[in-house]
């Protein structure tokens, strides 16, 4: 299948020395001084030939949430093989759902924990494509990780995903005895429209509708359903995710423009800042979506939350997806791992 042959391909492709991957990549594309990183380029190169399917160019849905689960399992295949998994559902608003539970080797019960939803526009990605973010979270951070299902636009739009998250992280705390969790160190977690729901949960958590989260971890988050910043303009072509691409996501998920500024769908405009817990936000320099990230962290930082930004300059959108294949993504998963490690090891339950 060609999907594999890709990834097999750029598993061996990133791995080269520096200066043989400085020439795959090919000229540099330089932005107000900067360029991503050399991986980074190869990836932008890359894209231009990849096989996999445009749903947001008249291709085919189904085929392209198959084409990207399995890309998402190689890209895991091999990451932290000493993490244990198990598959369960949990049973959602709208029915049973999907749920992956991970454990490395030598975790105490009860231990700290993490409930992670994954990205994908809320159109695209499942627990299969976060497999290898997941097993790295879980084995460098020292917890037990909680992959979520959640139901998908168009199928099912907003606010099925945020509904689906707070009874998610609700479950998962009503049951953290079942599951080997500390309850008093339960943090919630997710990237890109992921780290959107981890933060919905919280904010939710903040106006006292479910228990507190002990921590929050969101990378590259969407935070801002109007798109307005200077980010979607300077990278809103040929930096992995292309506006184009954001729009057509948003318009599956969120069919009425008056729900853009609903804190459910973008919590930058939510009021319930105060009593958030401790935040970790990553951001990409490479991103679209990385100004509505950094406003959020502002945000958070203005209202007294206890808060660590990390700006990954050279990077591009979508780096938990990347930890099995790319050594920058990876080394951006474990910086944020080692953050989460360290908010939890501050809860004492």
């Amino acid at each position: 299948m060609l999907v594999r042959a890709v990834m097999t391909g750029l598993r061996l492709l990133l791995r080269l020395p520096e200066p043989v991957l400085r020439a795959v990549a090919g000229r540099p594309v330089v932005v107000d001084g900067r360029q991503p990183v050399t991986s980074a380029r190869v990836l932008i190169r890359v894209a231009k030939f990849a096989p996999f399917d445009a749903p947001h160019h008249n291709g085919s849905l189904e085929r392209a949430r198959r084409e990207l689960d399995l890309a998402g399992s190689l890209a895991g295949a091999g990451i932290c093989p000493g993490v244990r998994t198990s598959d369960h559902t949990w049973p959602g608003p709208g029915g049973p759902l999907p749920l992956r539970r991970y454990e490395p080797a030598g975790v105490p019960a009860p231990s700290p924990a993490l409930v992670y939803f994954h990205g994908g526009g809320f159109v695209l990605g499942s627990i299969e494509t976060h497999e290898g973010a997941c097993r790295l979270l879980a084995e460098e951070a020292g917890v037990r990780v909680v992959s979520i299902g959640y139901r998908l636009a168009p199928e099912h739009p907003f606010p099925a995903a945020a509904s689906d998250a707070v009874a998610a992280f609700a479950h998962v705390a009503r049951h953290a005895a079942d599951f080997g969790i500390d309850p008093a160190r339960l943090a919630v977690g997710g990237d890109s429209s992921g780290g959107n729901l981890a933060a919905v949960v919280a904010h939710a958590a903040a106006r006292g509708e479910l228990p507190r989260p002990a921590f929050t971890l969101l990378l590259t988050p969407a935070t801002d359903a109007l798109g307005g910043s200077e980010s979607h303009r300077r990278f809103g072509t040929g930096f992995r995710l292309d506006r184009d691409e954001w729009a057509w996501y948003r318009a599956q998920y969120l069919r009425d423009p008056a729900d853009y500024t609903d804190p459910r769908a973008s919590v930058l405009y939510d009021e319930a800042f105060e009593g958030l817990p401790p935040t970790y936000v990553a951001t990409c320099g490479f991103d679209l979506l990385r100004d509505e990230g950094e406003a959020y962290a502002q945000r958070l930082a203005s209202a007294g939350v206890p808060l660590v930004h990390r700006r990954h300059e050279g990077q591009l959108h979508g780096f938990a997806n990347r930890v099995g294949i790319d050594p920058d993504a990876r080394a951006a998963m474990l910086h944020a791992a080692g953050v989460l490690r360290a908010g939890l090891s501050l809860t004492r339950s």
